[in-house]
């Protein structure tokens, strides 16, 4: 009982002084992270994983390099998933790639949020730089926190760093954030039969140079307790 009660004082001083997720992520790479099953079928090249640091790696032509996750996440729920990331030697690919994506998979499938990269605006999540493409050669932290929903009580916030760079509230968060039911985004659609979380290196068409990223301290969770909420950004 006094284990708990010091954590909920832990999170409570936390949220009073930070603006992003305040839960601590160890160090080493999860459990989940490290099984086979982890690896996207579809990579050309599996990811390396020398823990705490997973290297992902495109040559020229190659279009994906990614690990997965998501089996247990459900709609209704609220998660918190994110990553560290770094560009080796600071070579940024010339294309736009996607370095996190999450989906909705069944009728229809289609891709809720993604993290882009690219050599001009660093990494960007709806258009808005979420850390400068200078930076890169340095660790960052990208983080989001969603609430599933197929109505119009789901929400969607994105940290860069700890901080707020976008954030959307009241919207239904199984499909991309276009609009509220309300505001006409009314089609009835069955609930996904599952969600998938991909992290790595994702291009719609084969890289025009090879291509090296790393992460570390992935990690999702569900959450009870979501502190230092965004509102809309």
């Amino acid at each position: 009982m006094r284990g708990r009660l010091l954590l909920a004082m832990t999170f409570l001083f936390a949220a009073c002084g930070d603006s992003g997720p305040v839960y601590p992520i160890q160090s080493e790479l999860y459990d989940w992270v490290k099984t086979p099953e982890a690896i996207h079928p579809e990579s050309d090249q599996s990811p390396v994983i020398s823990d705490p640091v997973i290297t992902f790696r495109l040559k020229r032509g190659e279009r994906q390099s990614a690990l997965r996750a998501g089996e247990d996440w459900r709609t209704g729920q609220i998660r918190l998933f994110g990553f560290d990331v770094r560009v080796v030697g600071n070579m940024l690919p010339s294309e736009v790639v996607d370095v996190s994506q999450l989906y909705r998979v069944g009728s229809p499938s289609t891709k809720i949020t993604s993290v882009q990269l690219d050599a001009k605006r660093g990494v960007t999540v709806f258009g808005r730089t979420c850390i400068a493409a200078k930076d890169l050669g340095a660790w960052h932290r990208v983080e989001m926190r969603i609430r599933l929903r197929n109505d119009d009580f789901g929400y969607l916030e994105v940290f860069c760093d700890r901080k707020p760079v976008w954030a959307r509230t009241n919207i239904r968060t199984t499909f991309p954030p276009v609009c509220r039911i309300r505001e006409g985004c009314n089609l009835a659609v069955p609930e996904p039969q599952r969600y998938e979380w991909l992290v790595g290196v994702m291009a719609d068409h084969g890289v025009s140079k090879p291509f090296t990223l790393q992460m570390q301290r992935l990690h999702h969770r569900l959450l009870i307790y979501t502190p230092n909420r965004a509102g809309n950004l």
